[in-house]
């Protein structure tokens, strides 16, 4: 595993090398980008796994009280006043996650969640080269996190 995910993280940079040269944007062939790291992503399931389930879990330990629990609120109807209704969505521990991710690269069914999970990759492995905020960061850890826990629980109820 850690030959495996050396690697991976050396791939994802040799691709931030290739695509963010003198750390500005290529012009040309920036769209070549996703499909180089939705190839990566499938190369190295494993890696990909650990790489998003401990950043998800390192980013929002400071915010949840749970490891990883988020909980979005929908906003009031003015029309019946009811009161607003929790959706809480949780993993047990941060292999639970590496699990879930791994199952959701290994049976691709939506397109868009890999393509979220190859931008979380480059983006948590390549972070203080592309001097991203760490608040967008995690939200987009926690977007990610839903997605996959929403396939997991469809495809196990199947």
């Amino acid at each position: 595993m850690n030959n495996e995910l050396t690697e991976f993280e050396d791939a994802m940079y040799r691709l931030y090398l290739t695509f963010y040269p003198n750390d500005k944007p290529v012009r040309t062939g920036f769209d070549a980008l996703r499909s180089h790291t939705l190839r990566l992503i499938s190369q190295y399931p494993e890696a990909t796994a650990h790489i998003i389930s401990s950043n998800a879990y390192r980013l929002a330990w400071r915010v949840f009280s749970e490891p990883f629990t988020v909980e979005r609120h929908q906003p009031r109807s003015l029309i019946r006043l009811r009161p607003a209704r929790t959706a809480t969505y949780s993993f047990d521990s941060q292999q639970d996650l590496a699990l879930a991710v791994r199952h959701v690269i290994a049976k691709p069914a939506e397109p868009q969640i890999l393509e979220e999970l190859a931008c979380m990759a480059f983006k948590s492995i390549n972070r203080p080269s592309l001097n991203l905020d760490l608040d967008s960061l995690r939200e987009s850890s926690e977007l990610l996190a839903i997605a996959v826990h929403k396939l997991t629980r469809a495809t196990r109820k199947c």
